[in-house]
């Protein structure tokens, strides 16, 4: 089968055509381009990336068993709608998982971990400052991949962010409320110099108000100009 120039090059860099349709996939499912409810099916992806449809189906059971997509028979695979018992479970587990690697994280003493993650933090700040809302994002994923990296607790770290995936598209429009980032950049401050002082039960406590404090906000947004005109859910 002839394939394209982003398929060969997916081969020698290394990167399955399963990868590649699942990176592909997940990519839409994350930036709205597929919405909630909305349908695909193997073989449009497949022909998009001009690939079998082997690889694809493989790449979207991945994506169903991370609950981004629902297998429909006959109708192909739907992109998952969150409901507002979805929005719970998924800060229950933030809030009883990231205590956890941050307790760990605060007897890190990494100094190159240490060094990176007030970098990020910096990094944070001076987007805050800009109301650079793309820096910002960019800044607050890699502050928290140091911080799962100083927890030492993979497992953890995974499920948080497969849990954080299937609300993404959702952070993205609560981050784009008028003042979010001032909120929150200040909250960050706090659960950092905590890890950085060592103390992991003040840095779990502050980082448990921050997450209730986000749930609280999306939830409000959610239920009073969301939900109600939303057939299939966010």
């Amino acid at each position: 089968m002839n394939e394209n120039r982003n398929s060969r090059s997916a081969t020698e860099s290394g990167t399955t055509y399963q990868q590649l349709a699942y990176d592909f996939v997940k990519a839409k499912i994350r930036n709205l381009e597929l919405k909630p409810g909305q349908y695909i099916t193997d073989s449009q992806v497949a022909g998009d990336l001009h690939i079998s449809r082997t690889p694809v189906r493989e790449a979207l059971r991945r994506l169903e068993q991370e609950n981004l997509l629902i297998n429909e028979a006959r109708r192909g695979w739907k992109v998952y709608a969150l409901s507002l018992e979805d929005i719970h479970e998924i800060f229950d587990i933030k809030e009883t998982l990231e205590a956890l690697i941050i307790r760990r994280a605060a007897a890190c003493q990494d100094e190159e971990l240490r060094r990176t993650m007030k970098e990020a933090l910096e990094r944070m700040q001076r987007a805050t400052q800009d109301g650079d809302r793309d820096a910002w994002l960019e800044a607050d994923a890699q502050l928290h991949e140091i911080i799962f990296t100083m927890g030492g607790n993979e497992r953890a770290s995974n499920i948080i962010r497969g849990v954080n995936d299937q609300w993404y598209r959702v952070r993205i429009g609560l981050q784009a409320l008028e003042g979010r980032m001032q909120r929150s950049t200040p909250e960050h401050e706090r659960i950092v110099e905590r890890i950085l002082a060592g103390d992991g039960e003040q840095a779990a406590r502050l980082n448990r108000t921050h997450v209730n404090s986000v749930r609280d906000e999306l939830v409000r947004v959610l239920v009073n100009l969301v939900f109600p005109f939303a057939e299939e859910g966010v």
